[in-house]
């Protein structure tokens, strides 16, 4: 090797295989590429001609051992050269499909963070309407009052309803009419006959179901019999009225419950005006109904009613008690 190259030529070359015109046996002191340890010794015609060969290789290690910039500086000009062959027509990776890929999971991901669907209104309702076919003895809590277009209130019923399929209901509690109470009243059907009595005895009627409106003539509007056959009020809803789901909320007993909203459809001339319904989605059953309708004179009668629960079979008779 001649002494007037300089490190960055050496640096430069591709490493050189050992001089040909050395002895063979040299090579066996070339430990720049070995695993273990050096030779112990080395003899003085060989020196020089390895300790070039270690420093050759020294600087080619350092040179392919570079710091970060050095790494940075080559994945630049990686990515340099891809941009060039893509500009000059080079077959294009298949960086769409990549894409659509990772669309489709944000899609999937997105679609399962969604809160569910609400079912529509009609679903709802009928569900309802075949639970409360059920033949099973069923109470809610009823609070029926007619006030004028100010929002005083004129007539109060509070009452406990206990109905069954079929034109079967048992309706126990206070009447009030014109501010005035006449007392503890009960008022029944088992189907065919409809009947009432005051609970101190002063007076008792009964009628067949036909002649139900001479009956219910001194109770004016409020008392309509439409009202208290709950399974028949649900069910003629969907005849008259547009139905909606307005919104979930939490029900009872820690569910939740599906709002329904129900407006006159264009045409249709009902009782009701309007009416709003809950219902469980577990159990399907209505859980409270409310009701506004015209009544007599430009009064506003209003209906709330609440479910209570199923009542004991065999506890309930829905004849009339003489």
């Amino acid at each position: 090797m001649t002494g007037d190259r300089t490190t960055g030529d050496r640096m430069n070359e591709r490493p050189r295989d050992p001089d040909p015109r050395q002895p063979p046996s040299w090579r066996d002191y070339d430990d720049t590429l070995a695993d273990g340890p050096a030779a112990t010794a080395v003899p003085p015609e060989v020196q020089r001609w390895l300790a070039e060969q270690r420093t050759v290789h020294g600087l080619l290690r350092a040179l392919h051992t570079a710091d970060a910039a050095a790494r940075e500086a080559r994945i630049t000009a990686l990515l340099e050269r891809i941009d060039a062959q893509r500009a000059a027509g080079a077959p294009a990776r298949h960086w769409s499909l990549v894409a659509l890929a990772g669309l489709l999971l944000a899609a999937a991901a997105i679609w399962f963070a969604l809160p569910a669907r609400l079912p529509t209104a009609d679903a709802a309702v009928s569900r309802a309407v075949a639970e409360l076919a059920r033949d099973v003895n069923r109470r809610f809590g009823i609070v029926m009052t007619t006030g004028d277009r100010s929002g005083k209130e004129v007539m109060r019923h509070e009452v406990a309803l206990v109905t069954r399929p079929g034109l079967r209901f048992r309706v126990d509690g206070k009447f009030a009419f014109a501010g005035m109470q006449v007392g503890e009243m009960r008022l029944g059907c088992d189907g065919t006959e409809l009947w009432v009595t005051h609970l101190n005895g002063l007076w008792r009627h009964a009628v067949p179901v036909a002649e139900r409106e001479r009956l219910l003539q001194g109770f004016g509007d409020v008392l309509d019999l439409g009202y208290l056959d709950v399974h028949e009020l649900v069910r003629r809803l969907p005849e008259d009225f547009d139905l909606r789901v307005v919104g979930r909320e939490a029900g009872a007993g820690g569910g939740t419950a599906l709002r329904i909203a129900a407006t006159v459809r264009a045409g249709a001339r009902p009782k009701l005006r309007e009416a709003w319904l809950l219902c469980d989605e577990e159990t399907g059953m209505v859980t409270h109904i409310e009701v506004r309708a015209d009544s007599m004179l430009g009064y506003e009668r209003r209906l709330l009613m609440d479910y209570l629960g199923e009542e004991p079979p065999g506890l309930v008779d829905y004849r009339r008690p003489w």
